[in-house]
């Protein structure tokens, strides 16, 4: 049952209206000015991009988020008494977003709670587009969380009310993608001092400690020496990079998947080396290597072809690289492609 105290508290956030609706009508008002060939191509792309393989390293995450919100609700004396940090790491194209965005969405502790004045979500999200401050990211958590910013706030005051705001609206955990460009702010020791202050501010505060899941680069576990108390109750899940021939399976398995959501034979090209060239191309990255098949999906569709090509690969490959006019550097052209480096070509400076 509610309190009236609660209720009266309750009342005080605003309920959140998102654009989707409106977004998704305009977008169908663009989409439909398009050809009758660019509709194709969009149809294609949108059923392979909707495709998503698991393999091993889907249940191993669920198995770290499940023992790491156990801990993180774990009481002591009939209160939980602090916060916690899973670092999900791994280099650009790993697919940590993705697969940090499934693992939450998954986990049925951490789902919605329906209740009569509103939505509860115990998890809120956001990404960092660029080098940001602690002030940034203290106001977009805010924001998040459905706090509405009515004034100019100086950095203190933002990590002053940010903690109880959290309680208010019953935030548990919060995922901060590409961590990393909060650190590129951070040189100084003051302020790197600034950054342990403001985790452990919203992760001891005694009432309502909350917790962080923050995925981005390797560098970013870094922040777990910031404090002996962060590092004593941080986690980590590194996404390694796909291996040849182990891991080969998973990438015919994400060309298949692919292939068949968009209505092309792959026949021809799982059967071949294709495979370890994507992979090569992809920089053996499970993100890139999907990047790689969807672009080769495009080369297919606007060219209303019923079965993928390697030429679908190599005409891809020469689109999102500097290749065009040097097909020796084309992993999807040569002969001995393993010689070349992974990752897309481009032309280096002299």
């Amino acid at each position: 049952m509610t309190s009236s105290a609660d209720t009266h508290r309750l009342a005080a956030i605003p309920e959140r209206e998102g654009p989707e609706s409106d977004d998704d009508d305009f977008l169908s008002v663009i989409s439909g000015r398009l050809t009758e060939k660019e509709k194709h191509v969009l149809s294609a792309l949108e059923r392979a991009k909707d495709v998503y393989v698991r393999c091993g390293r889907d249940e191993l995450a669920k198995e770290v988020l499940s023992r790491f919100v156990t801990m993180m609700l774990a009481k002591r004396e009939g209160r939980r008494d602090d916060g916690r940090v899973l670092f999900v790491t791994g280099e650009s194209g790993a697919g940590k977003t993705s697969l940090v965005e499934r693992m939450l969405a998954e986990n049925p502790a951490l789902a919605p709670i329906q209740k009569s004045y509103g939505i509860i979500e115990p998890v809120i999200s956001l990404t960092l587009m660029g080098p940001s401050t602690l002030k940034y990211l203290g106001l977009n958590i805010l924001k998040e969380a459905g706090y509405k910013i009515t004034r100019k706030y100086e950095q203190g005051e933002v990590w002053d009310i940010l903690p109880e705001q959290l309680h208010l609206r019953k935030v548990l955990l919060i995922h901060i993608d590409e961590t990393q460009h909060l650190l590129k702010l951070t040189e100084s020791d003051r302020e790197r001092d600034s950054v342990r202050k403001a985790l452990k501010g919203v992760m001891n505060y005694k009432p309502w400690p909350v917790s962080f899941v923050m995925s981005g680069m390797p560098t970013i576990t870094s922040l777990a020496k910031l404090d002996e108390q962060i590092e004593r109750r941080a986690r980590h899940l590194h996404l390694p990079d796909v291996c040849l021939p182990d891991e080969r399976v998973l990438v015919l398995n994400i060309l298949g998947a692919m292939c068949e959501a968009a209505g092309l034979d792959h026949g021809a090209v799982t059967e071949s080396d294709i495979p370890d060239r994507i992979a090569h191309a992809a920089r053996y990255r499970y993100g890139r290597i999907t990047q790689v098949i969807l672009a080769a999906i495009e080369q297919a569709a606007a060219r209303n072809a019923s079965r993928l090509s390697r030429n679908h690969f190599a005409h891809a490959y020469i689109e999102h690289s500097q290749a065009r006019g040097h097909d020796q550097m084309n992993p999807f052209l040569v002969n001995d492609w393993e010689r070349l480096e992974p990752g897309l070509f481009m032309i280096g400076d002299d």
